[in-house]
């Protein structure tokens, strides 16, 4: 069976010949693992890119390849708001872009598509999809409506609103589905079959469950609602704990939800139980980057025991990798999984 054919399966709650192993998005790390930055990647020629990308995913034997991550904050640069970047290359949101809620109606998503960096962004994933010539489904990812709201904002202004001007923060809101979007498309369009929207600020350490249900979850429904019938696997990640709205993220469209170190494997296996699949939730720092090779092995067990077998569950990382993670460490998870019996 092909990585492909492995994720497909399990999308769709279907048996495939083991249980996966996938890395979540982890560009940065690829690109980092070349002695590069992402900041001097986008400044090379996008073959340079999509060979590293292919050789992590390979190299650590992922079920999936991802153009991502680290790259989400782009899309605040080519709407116009200033970034800073990191020594290793991922830029961070300088300020709030939008100075009130207001600003929502005079920006035109579009206008991300004649940023240079997001064209080159669609241009890997071309060339990565044809490198992985059906053998790996490529995934492409965003911030969801909610987080990006709060990076367009400020989260402070987000919070605020919600409270005292939820008028406003929807008219946000629907900005920023559009802009998930219209992101979105240039990945689909260039061939990515995977498709995977981040929400961290949806989490239960940023919102309360009531508020996650009357705010961010409507958007992450109708934006899944719009992809579909495009043959598409949707995946959805929340950093952070997300046990007690488990049950509502079940109903909310998505295929694959990918869980936070934070959560239980066993809260989810109960939760989705016969609605949808899940991944993680390998610590990514104390275990997939720090663990010694008996805490890797026990963890990645301990994972699959607790989903059970029939589960559709994905081994993977609780977050994207920190860029130095050691390439070994990945190949252990790898290899445990296949050997699991």
């Amino acid at each position: 069976m092909t990585h492909a054919e492995r994720i497909i399966k399990i999308s769709k709650m279907e048996k495939p010949d083991r249980v996966p192993f996938a890395l979540l998005s982890s560009g940065t790390w690829c690109i980092v693992s070349h002695g590069s930055s992402l900041k001097e990647a986008l400044t090379l020629p996008s073959e340079n890119m999509a060979e590293w990308l292919y050789d992590g995913y390979t190299k650590a034997d992922s079920d999936l390849s991802w153009v991502g991550s680290g790259y989400n904050n782009l899309v605040i640069e080519a709407l116009g708001g200033k970034v800073k970047w990191r020594k290793k290359g991922t830029p961070d949101v300088a300020e709030p872009f939008f100075k009130s809620a207001d600003d929502a109606k005079n920006v035109n998503p579009a206008v991300i598509l004649e940023n240079p960096n997001v064209q080159k962004l669609y241009d890997v994933t071309r060339l990565l999809v044809k490198k992985e010539n059906g053998e790996r489904l490529t995934g492409g990812s965003m911030w969801g409506p909610f987080t990006l709201a709060g990076l367009l904002l400020g989260a402070d202004s987000l919070m605020k609103g919600i409270y005292k001007n939820r008028t406003a923060v929807e008219e946000v809101l629907r900005f920023t589905s559009e802009l998930y979007l219209t992101y979105i498309q240039g990945y689909i369009d260039a061939g990515a079959k995977v498709i995977q929207m981040a929400e961290p600020s949806a989490s239960g350490d940023m919102i309360s469950k009531k508020h996650f249900n009357e705010i961010a979850l409507p958007y992450i429904k109708e934006t899944f609602k719009r992809l579909s019938g495009k043959d598409l696997i949707f995946i959805l990640h929340i950093c952070g704990d997300t046990t007690d709205r488990l049950d509502l993220i079940a109903q909310s469209g998505v295929h694959i939800m990918s869980l936070d170190y934070k959560v239980k494997i066993a809260a989810a296996r109960d939760a989705f139980a016969g609605k949808i699949a899940f991944a993680g939730n390998l610590n990514p720092v104390s275990v997939v980057q720090n663990g010694l090779h008996d805490d890797i092995v026990s963890k990645t067990v301990d994972g699959i025991k607790e989903a059970g077998e029939d589960s559709s569950y994905i081994v993977m990382p609780g977050c994207d990798i920190p860029p130095l993670t050691p390439l070994n460490n990945l190949q252990l998870i790898s290899k445990t999984v296949k050997e699991y019996k």
